[in-house]
């Protein structure tokens, strides 16, 4: 039983048309696909939420695709993410940035006939960011047989020289046009690795899976860094399984699959490979690979024995998979391996396993052994996408890529609805007055006295701002908490502090933190276990800025220097203490994730021209004029896309104008009068 569920205001999910479902990138049972699609204009409206942790995903992240059927990452702390289009075109993506431009066109060399050939899989060589190499899987245009090419990246960096390296790898695939296998891997052990299909048509006719002579229905491995001339132009691992003198092909790593066509390396843990072998007609299975480990096919499909051959069906001769789920039911038919999550803004649970079905459009995890729809959806999902940071996103051959969004609260969220909230503090009665984004609703509250300084934070994990001040005469924290309704009063530092709370331990709960300028030291109250830390960071003109800059879960002790513009941190992540010069004297520090990569970006507002600068991952800045003379600025994520918004209150009207980074320019009712302090410009995004 499953609830529909429509995220707010998203606009998540419109269902697709017959000309816009896409059959091809995994076999299909051809038998499904009119029923499927009627099931899917008539029922999917929406994303549909089963009972599965909850987790939220931006829709038409990226959009105006052609056939987009994989994202990947170039490894080269740029910050770009790269998608392949299936007829031939690699687009990249800039940082803080949802445009797409061409890296890369193969229209002419890349194979146009058939549902599932094409361009299929990229990989950049793990020294891209000094060798500019790169490696792409594709089916020949003359005759469909599956090439690995390599390619460069030319003085611009992001455009690709359009002359190939050099090709590694044909192997011959002319009889059936499906089952190609189609993804391309580093390994930890820096060697190139493959997944090529069985060659085609149903019940691997050829018997090629289980042959170890030929290179189809395997996965391969090879070393790619060999002088370019050299015959062949690739290496053999010694350690794979068939090197050398023993009888098979020498760059088969793993065998018995039937279309390995989405695979992943684990990239933290043991750093497992996981691959999605699509099923013949009944069963889905998900496998972790071996050196030398015979998965099945087309004896076994995952662990039902075939009848193609049963005099071999001997359980022990083989590797069963992971897990394994039906698609004899006429909604799931066609598995698509996914990545397991390691990213940082805990999207899913960490160290889990994000797949999905391309015929029901199901998100589904693996974790605990226990198979999880998480979302239901009406995408053709062609692919999953890991950037940098470990995040994911979803690949929607319709022509879309979606991207799964963490758990990071809104700043002045004090609903719990994933968007920030028009709050303001009025010193002169110590009233809270906030209207809630989404729905308008008003609520207010007497909460504090004049003098008080706002310190708005989830101090209890609930996901809601809490309403709290910190009053400087006694140096006492005073809060009100939204999860049990409960008053607490504590006593840290001395007077003439700056509150500076956010979540410096990781637990999800916001720490009272006090920074006192006269010392430059700070007082922490972990949430997590009660305890207290310390430090000397920063000097009395400096101001507190901290934030997670580093990407951790946990925040960072920083001050940003108005004489100089330069911020100072120490990284929770390794203690490492890191200087940078952004901004001038004047300036307004604002740190917040505009970008929504889960780090907190460098960025200044100039109150003397109304600029916002951001830094930009390569050194530079972005720039938007957006203010005047007396406004303050509210970053802050409005539009609940996860990416905090640029935005001001101009006091002389109590107008807030908001660019959001999904819904554009916003103005909304006046909110506030003269004197009253926004209480997003006192939390931290």
């Amino acid at each position: 039983m499953t609830t529909r569920v429509v995220l707010n205001n998203f606009d998540l999910i419109t269902a697709h048309s017959a000309a816009t479902f896409p059959r091809g990138i995994h076999e299909m049972k051809i038998f499904r696909i009119a029923a499927l699609l009627m099931s899917l204009l008539i029922a999917f409206t929406g994303f549909v939420s089963a009972q599965a942790p909850v987790f939220s995903v931006f829709r038409d992240y990226i959009t105006g695709l052609s056939l987009p059927v994989f994202v990947t990452n170039a490894h080269d702390g740029s910050g770009r993410i790269f998608i392949v289009q299936q007829r031939g075109i690699i687009k990249v993506v800039q940082p803080r940035s949802r445009i797409t431009s061409d890296f890369l066109d193969l229209t002419g060399v890349v194979s146009t006939s058939g549902n599932e050939r094409g361009l299929l899989g990229l990989a950049f060589h793990p020294q891209y960011a000094s060798n500019g190499r790169f490696f792409v899987y594709y089916t020949r245009a003359s005759d469909g047989a599956i090439r690995i090419a390599e390619y460069s990246v030319s003085a611009d960096p992001n455009k690709a020289n359009q002359t190939p390296v050099r090709v590694f790898i044909t192997i011959a695939h002319s009889q059936f046009s499906n089952h190609n296998g189609g993804t391309i891997a580093f390994g930890p052990d820096g060697y190139l690795y493959a997944g090529t299909g069985d060659g085609g048509s149903g019940n691997d006719p050829n018997n090629n899976a289980q042959n170890i002579n030929s290179l189809l229905g395997k996965i391969l491995r090879i070393d790619i860094d060999t002088p370019v001339g050299q015959v062949p132009e690739y290496s053999i691992p010694p350690t794979n399984p068939f090197a050398g003198a023993t009888p098979g092909a020498d760059e088969i790593y793993a065998f018995g699959m039937r279309n390995p066509y989405r695979f992943s390396f684990d990239r933290g843990g043991t750093h497992q490979l996981w691959v999605g072998d699509v099923g013949q007609d009944a069963i889905e299975e998900v496998d972790n690979i071996v050196l030398g480990g015979n998965y099945g096919w087309r004896v076994y499909e995952a662990t039902r024995c075939t009848n193609n051959d049963p005099g071999l069906c001997v359980p022990t001769n083989y590797l069963p998979p992971v897990f394994e789920y039906s698609s004899a039911d006429p909604i799931r038919c066609s598995v698509t391996g996914g990545y397991v999550y390691r990213g940082m803004q805990k999207a899913v649970p960490f160290g889990s396993y994000v797949y999905a079905d391309y015929c029901s459009g199901e998100i589904l995890l693996w974790n605990d052994n226990q198979q999880t729809v998480l979302l239901d959806t009406d995408r053709a999902i062609s692919s999953f996408g890991e950037d940098e940071n470990g995040e994911l996103y979803v690949v929607n051959l319709g022509g879309t890529v979606d991207r799964i969004l963490g758990q990071k609260p809104a700043s002045s969220d004090f609903n719990g609805d994933g968007m920030t909230d028009q709050s303001v503090f009025r010193p002169s009665d110590g009233t809270w007055y906030t209207r809630h984004s989404q729905t308008g609703a008003i609520t207010t509250r007497a909460f504090g006295i004049d003098g008080d300084i706002p310190a708005p934070e989830d101090y209890d994990g609930d996901g809601r701002t809490d309403l709290s001040v910190y009053r400087p005469s006694n140096a006492t924290w005073y809060t009100f908490t939204s999860l049990a309704n409960t008053f607490t009063a504590t006593q840290i530092g001395t007077t003439g502090g700056v509150p500076a709370p956010a979540d410096f331990d990781g637990d999800g709960k916001g720490d009272v933190a006090l920074f006192t300028p006269s010392t430059g030291g700070w007082e922490i109250r972990r949430s997590g276990d009660g305890g207290t830390s310390t430090a000397l960071w920063g000097t009395e003109s400096d101001i507190p800025v901290a934030a997670d800059y580093d990407a951790d879960g946990k925040a960072d002790v920083a001050v940003w220097r108005p004489s100089d513009g330069t911020w100072y941190t120490i990284n929770s992540s390794d203690s490492g203490l890191v200087s940078l010069p952004f901004g001038a004297t004047g300036d307004i520090p604002l740190p917040a994730d505009y970008k929504g990569d889960g780090s907190a970006d460098h960025a200044v507002y100039r109150p003397s021209s109304g600029a916002w600068y951001i830094r930009e991952i390569s050194g530079g800045s972005a720039v938007a004029n957006w203010g005047t003379a007396g406004d303050i600025p509210v970053p802050g994520d409005y539009d609940q896309d996860g990416l905090d918004d640029i935005a001001i209150f101009r006091p002389s009207t109590g107008a807030w104008w908001v660019i959001g980074s999904l819904r554009g320019i916003t103005q909304y009712p006046a909110w506030g009068v003269a004197n009253d302090l926004p209480i997003a410009r006192f939390d931290t995004p």
